[in-house]
């Protein structure tokens, strides 16, 4: 975050002085499309993060530093040409440096004597000009690889030439890129009123230039998006401000009376006085916590893997050495047949000696493979490939020639071999065994009072001594005795719901936590044919996030449908007339894949009154113990089992029964052990609680805007700063391109949690489920998004 000056609260003004600049003219003012280079900078950050983790590790950071310092930086400034596209681990470090401008044109000018341009590209132009770039890097690099990972490691006497500390930017980046990790920011409408919003700011920083202020993620992106074209950044800056717009994000101290939470004070002061509308913004707010990397996750541990299905996604046979007219490759496992492929040869035309024949799957998905076979290491055998080539007369075989071949099971197994490209799929069969909920008090500065920090939607009431309530489950496959560890947590005034999945040795490998209206927007915030993306609507919907350690792996939002209550029979003498009777209703859930970008929508119980349910790889029956996940991702899909059981408890309007009351209308979740674990009859944040509107003496209506449309208070904008960077050269005391203006700004969004507070607005925008699987068209950079199943 920048340092600019500031005094310690809030300006006071007796009346507002006017904004130096419309809005209009802030906006002709600037030299470069946010819009559309907005959407490109959303999908750099997600490939960095999604597609390329190993580029946050340490030693990866260094060698690309040394390769950006040594090879791009030199070879664009004898060679400029911002066409050409450098390799990603270099890309990403001229990225993380450009966003601190200041130490960008220092380094520049002393690397290589000129600051150095870059405009972000699209994927039609990154395709097209990839090769050329490939053979620009190698004509100027050479012998230094264009692929990072064939790069040899670094000498140990490299000394750094950048003054910017580089390799600590990017630790904060990734931090800073998770915070905007979520699908919508992809959406060409939600990022539209991002632009907005950072020219708003811009008008603010003109004005104000002596004051600390602090974006939110929304138009952050947007100002980081600016900042990677730098010619045009500087231009832009010296024409609004005289000088350069500095921007810092080393200020990230979120403690009560710190610099960081001052700056937003200031900033939504001047926000609401001059622009009539909320600083706080949907989908656009702290998440609450950094990237999880940095939570404590851990990698699930597959070296002990003791059963499952071995995937073969394809086979290639190379350098055949000879022709025949047909070919037959059969695979057994031990005695058993696998499969058997075979090739008839007599039409293809074959000129070399050694060819190579290739079997893939149709299916293009990820998952897809052609050789499927259960295993169990117990009784570990070995695959048996036989080769047979040999021409055909009548039924015989003429000219045989035949090859075999045998691979261990522990050579096929991915993990110990990384070079080859199987995968694994688990058929674990678990069983819940349920432990009870205590009330707890959090000690400070456990790893537990950390993680219920992250977690809580009301960061403000996390006291010393505050209390949750804590249930600690094991989760145990019953085939080879695996167990994971499962805490189930709540607390009602904390607005907190947190499932946190353990493996060997109390190693956490996944959380869930409810997520709130600061990181998901509202469906009027999206554009019309991406409005299945995850979003919260209606205060009946609740979300959790899952995470590991990779980052958000999935959003489950569920929503309860079709409660009515028994309706009695007045007191009066009608033949016949009955009493209406109620129906407990069920809850709706989506479940939206932030990996695969797949979105399943599931009903619990079915309408024909099925509790079993499926979400993801994962099945299980409430009323049951047994929890089956077929997927390596376990912890994963134990989160997301326990998501969807505590959903149900969160979302049921129902009264809360003893276990001993019976009903024969309601639902018997009372009793059922799945919602038993996940908090039935606890004091947690129900729907049913806060809407009553006490809690304990605690009023939880102010609280319920934290879950569907208000600030939570706190400091919950970005982590950056704006500061005016003070220059040798002269420059202008006014702004050169903007002139000055006493026009104020007219428009007046109208607040989403007012109209979320009308009946008939609530109505209006309950949820239509598309009743067909649907995919979308592909957006810029080819990615598509998946409908699975509907609700009614």
């Amino acid at each position: 975050m920048a340092t600019c000056s500031t005094s310690g609260a809030p300006p006071e003004y007796a009346k507002a002085p006017t904004l130096r600049s419309t809005q209009s003219q802030m906006a002709n003012g600037l030299t470069v499309d946010l819009l559309a280079a907005a959407q490109r900078e959303a999908n750099f950050l997600r490939m960095i993060d999604r597609k390329a983790p190993l580029l946050y590790e340490p030693d990866v950071v260094n060698q690309a530093i040394r390769r950006y310092e040594q090879y791009w930086l030199p070879m664009q400034a004898r060679h400029p040409d911002i066409n050409v596209i450098p390799p990603l681990d270099v890309h990403w470090i001229w990225h993380t440096h450009m966003l601190s401008p200041t130490h960008y044109h220092e380094d520049c000018q002393k690397i290589c004597g000129k600051v150095i341009d870059h405009k972000l590209l699209s994927s039609d132009e990154i395709q097209k000009r990839y090769e050329a770039s490939v053979r620009a890097w190698d004509e100027y690099c050479s012998p230094e690889p264009y692929d990072f990972l064939a790069s040899p490691t670094p000498a140990a006497t490299y000394e750094l030439q950048s003054g910017y500390d580089i390799a600590a930017a990017v630790q904060r980046q990734r931090n800073f890129n998770y915070q905007v990790s979520l699908p919508h920011y992809t959406s060409t409408k939600f990022l539209s009123e991002a632009v907005r919003r950072y020219i708003q700011f811009l008008l603010l920083k003109q004005s104000y230039h002596d004051q600390f202020l602090t974006p939110c993620y929304d138009f952050d992106i947007i100002w980081h998006t600016h900042q990677v074209h730098p010619l045009n950044y500087e231009r832009d800056c010296i024409a609004i401000f005289g000088s350069l717009l500095k921007h810092d994000d080393g200020v990230n101290d979120r403690s009560k009376g710190s610099k960081l939470l001052k700056g937003e004070a200031v900033t939504k002061k001047l926000w609401t006085t001059h622009f009539d509308e909320a600083f706080w913004r949907r989908g656009c707010m702290y998440r609450g916590h950094n990237a999880p990397a940095f939570l404590g996750f851990e990698s699930q541990d597959l070296s002990n893997i003791a059963y499952g299905d071995l995937h073969v996604p394809s086979i290639a046979l190379k350098d055949i050495p000879v022709q025949r007219e047909q070919l037959r490759l059969k695979l057994c496992y031990g005695n058993k047949k696998v499969t058997t492929f075979n090739a008839d040869l007599s039409q293809k035309q074959v000129t070399k000696s050694g060819f190579s024949l290739v079997w893939q799957p149709t299916d293009s998905s990820s998952s897809a493979s052609i050789v499927k076979f259960p295993f169990e290491r117990k009784c570990s055998k070995d695959l048996f490939v036989e080769l047979e080539l040999f021409d055909k007369m009548f039924l015989q075989k003429k000219d045989l020639v035949r090859l075999i071949g045998r691979v261990s099971l522990d050579d096929l197994l991915p993990q110990q071999t990384a070079n080859r490209r199987t995968t694994v799929t688990l058929n674990r069969e678990l069983q819940l065994l349920a432990g009870d909920f205590q009330e707890t008090a959090l000690q400070v500065d456990t790893h537990l009072w950390f993680l219920c920090q992250c977690a809580s939607l009301n960061r403000q009431a996390m006291q010393p001594g505050v209390t949750v309530h804590l249930a600690t489950h094991t989760v145990m496959d019953t085939r080879d005795g695996t167990k994971f560890t499962v805490q189930v947590v709540h607390s009602a005034p904390l607005l907190l719901s947190m499932i946190l999945v353990y493996g060997r040795e109390q190693r956490l490998l996944s959380m869930a936590h409810l997520i709130g209206a600061d990181s998901l927007p509202s469906r009027e915030q999206l554009d019309n044919n991406l409005q299945f993306l995850p979003h919260l609507s209606s205060p009946e919907e609740r979300a959790f996030v899952i995470v590991n350690r990779e980052g958000d792996y999935a959003i489950v939002k569920g929503r309860w449908t079709g409660f009515a209550r028994k309706q009695e029979t007045p007191n009066v003498t009608v033949k016949g007339q009955k009493s209406k009777p109620g129906n407990p209703g069920r809850l709706l859930v989506d479940a939206f894949n932030l990996l695969k970008n797949t979105v399943q929508k599931l009903e619990v119980p079915t309408a024909e009154g099925s509790t079993l349910f499926v979400i993801g790889d994962a099945q299980a029956r409430l009323p049951g113990k047994r929890i089956e996940v077929r997927s390596t991702a376990t912890a994963e899909h134990i989160a997301a089992v326990f998501c969807v059981s505590t959903l149900f408890v969160l979302c049921n309007p129902d009264k809360v029964r003893a276990r001993t009351e019976a009903t024969t209308v309601g639902h018997q979740a009372h009793k059922w052990p799945l919602t038993l674990a996940c908090g039935y009859g606890k004091q947690l944040p129900s729907n049913r609680i806060i809407a009553a509107g006490d809690y304990g003496g605690i009023e939880m209506a102010p609280l319920m805007a934290t879950l569907c449309g208000g600030g939570g208070g706190g400091c919950d904008g970005g982590a950056c700063g704006a500061k005016m960077e003070q220059q040798t050269k002269t420059q202008p005391t006014q702004p050169m391109a903007i002139p000055q203006t006493s026009e104020k700004p007219t428009e007046k969004p109208t607040s989403t949690c007012s109209l979320l507070a009308d009946p008939e607005t609530r109505k209006r925008i309950e949820e239509v489920f598309l009743s067909h699987a649907q995919l979308t068209p592909p957006d810029e950079f080819g990615v598509r998004y998946v409908y699975v199943g509907a609700h009614d």
